[in-house]
């Protein structure tokens, strides 16, 4: 009997390693579908039925986990694997409950690895036993808990919302609600995780609300797609203090989030009483607006008055221009000190003249990238940028900016030595430089050096400091840079030069590595001229 296996990662050369790296028919298994869009993921699942999905955490859109437990409620009996990037994956896995039947690691998988867990699939699949049965798929999927949450944010009618909650086994029978929103701090996540292992992180402290709150009368968690929102309902009662109560279960889940996950979230809640009609436009405002990004804690009381009052300034034009001069000084100087304090100053100046934070930290990154153009030895990771747009707090902004700035100085000498100490990266630069047109994966590379592929991902990562599909991404996007200044090459033929069949994954590409659409940066380039 032959299984039917599907395969989704937004990064096509995993797709084209995972094909290579056995004998799927060998093993009685049959790939039926591989995409790299979460998006086309859904459609191909409804039309080639699989028995197994083989999926990254970490796609954008729609995530892994999210897309899983849309599989699950269209196929319970559909066996799931996950790929991921992160190497320390026990602290995630203490705490996260995904019912699936294993975590593979991409830069440590080895095809015997690939085949003990598409085994243990198997072998699960000729028992029937689901990872999850189409009942409590129903009443317990995420999905629910979103489309209730979306209504309270609508502004339903409470009595039609209510009913609802009912329905998935929530109950609020008092008028009165408060609020919370817990957000990761990026700072101490970027310490220990990758950016593809995000949803995943949020995806464990829900679970970890989600265990309080059955300890916690009235308290319902909710995972919004980049924070946890937490609902309490209680009813005026002298015998009960509820701020007390939904301030312990909130510090119950820092608590343990720091202990499972080693990470503190920031926690802002809303402390008066909000009818649930109301919640949408304080719910909104607290989102939109980051109304906590000055204040100087991670874990904030508000009020509605507060929130909805809160005023920011838009961001004078240019006001960030005259600290360029001095971070160049520092960098040229190696002033590490000295760098420190113009980003204290710079946070400085934004909470006093109260910029709206989401202008702040659009003239920061662009500041950032300028400085990158100046010094091409001094490259920071797209996972900054990423990051910088969901942080909520200033201290959280600043650190995070700061601890990726040293990571910069130091890889930028680090870099140097590199191509002294590693001939072989020179061979390898050769080999990407002869099959530019190709598609070039790891275990390509690993043949021609005559390498176990497993041996020399690590290796490659240990020299590097990088994935090779990371390494091979960035070099051919310089190379693309340099032909949309110098050539009217048109993108397609641009993208199918260096191996990229599809415009737009390539666009995809381009913009994760340089920062805009090839489009853009052409454009950018054609007006300096």
């Amino acid at each position: 009997m032959m299984f039917r296996v599907m395969l989704i990662d937004d990064d096509v050369p995993m797709l084209k390693v995972l094909r290579q790296m056995i004998d799927w028919e060998a093993h009685h298994l049959q790939i039926v579908g591989s995409t790299y869009s979460s998006a086309k993921a859904l459609h191909m699942f409804e039309e080639v039925q699989p028995d197994i999905v083989i999926t990254d955490i970490g796609l954008p859109q729609t995530n892994g986990i999210e897309l899983a437990d849309r599989f699950i409620s269209m196929k319970p009996e559909i066996r799931v694997i996950f790929l991921t990037c992160h190497e320390d994956f026990q602290y995630a896995q203490q705490a996260v409950k995904l019912k699936a039947d294993d975590y593979l690691i991409k830069d440590q998988l080895t095809a015997e690895q690939l085949v003990q867990s598409l085994g243990k699939s198997v072998r699960l699949l000729k028992s029937r036993v689901g990872l999850i049965n189409r009942e409590t798929a129903r009443c317990n999927s995420i999905l629910f808990r979103k489309d209730l949450l979306q209504r309270v944010i609508d502004g339903a009618p409470s009595e039609t919302t209510v009913a609802y909650a009912e329905q998935i086994g929530i109950s609020w029978t008092y008028p009165w609600f408060m609020l919370g929103i817990v957000s990761i701090h990026f700072s101490s996540f970027d310490n220990r995780y990758k950016q593809s292992e995000y949803p995943l992180i949020l995806y464990a402290i829900y679970n970890i609300a989600l265990e309080l709150s059955e300890s916690s009368e009235g308290i319902t968690p909710f995972l919004e797609q980049e924070n946890i929102v937490i609902m309490y309902n209680f009813r005026v009662n002298l015998a009960q203090n509820a701020n007390l109560h939904l301030h312990n279960y909130l510090q119950q889940l820092r608590f343990k989030c720091s202990h499972f996950l080693k990470i503190q979230p920031s926690v802002i809640k809303v402390t008066d009483k909000v009818e649930l009609d109301t919640i949408g436009p304080v719910f909104q405002k607290m989102v939109q607006d980051k109304c906590e990004f000055y204040e100087n804690t991670d874990y904030i009381d508000s009020d509605t008055l507060h929130i909805t009052s809160q005023m920011f300034q838009p961001a004078p034009k240019g006001f960030l221009d005259g600290y360029v001069s001095e971070l160049e000084r520092a960098v040229i100087r190696d002033d590490l000190e000295g760098i420190s304090g113009i980003l204290q100053e710079i946070a400085r100046i934004a909470r006093e003249m109260s910029i709206i934070p989401d202008d702040f930290v659009r003239e920061l990154s662009s500041m950032l990238r300028g400085i990158e153009l100046i010094f091409s030895s001094l490259k920071f990771d797209e996972d900054l940028f990423a990051y910088l747009a969901l942080t909520r707090t200033l201290e959280d902004t600043m650190e995070l900016v700061e601890r990726k700035f040293m990571l910069a100085m130091k890889s930028r000498h680090k870099g140097a030595v590199i191509t002294v100490q590693e001939p072989k990266l020179q061979v390898i630069q050769q080999y990407i430089d002869q099959h530019l047109a190709d598609n070039i994966t790891s275990i390509d590379m690993a043949r021609y050096l005559f390498l176990n592929p497993s041996y020399f991902s690590r290796y490659f990562k240990r020299m590097a400091g990088l994935t090779f599909t990371d390494y091979v991404h960035q070099y051919k996007m310089k190379v693309a840079t340099n032909m949309l200044k110098m050539s009217n090459q048109n993108l397609e033929s641009l993208a199918v030069g260096l191996g990229y069949s599809d415009r737009t994954y390539f666009s995809k590409v381009f913009k994760k590595y340089v920062g805009s659409t090839p489009s853009e940066y052409k454009a950018r380039h054609l007006a300096r001229k």
